[in-house]
């Protein structure tokens, strides 16, 4: 649970700092750096949530095998 709220306030600051940089008068280059190193945030994000979606598939289908095993 605490990795969700973790995970979520990195997002919300992600979204802030996105809506900061469209809003602003930055150079082109700039937004192309800001962009560039949101792109690694949510790169390293997906990743986290990647792996949580496949350890939960494997739980599951490892609890389907128990079940199995039990008939």
């Amino acid at each position: 649970m605490q990795d969700y709220l973790l995970e979520s306030l990195k997002l919300q600051r992600i979204d802030f700092f996105i809506k900061l940089v469209a809003a602003s008068e930055c150079s082109d280059e700039e937004k192309r750096l800001a962009i560039q190193w949101v792109s690694e945030l949510t790169d390293e994000l997906m990743a986290k949530i990647r792996s949580h979606e496949y350890s939960r598939s494997m739980d599951v289908m490892s609890q389907g095998e128990s079940v199995c095993a039990l008939k």
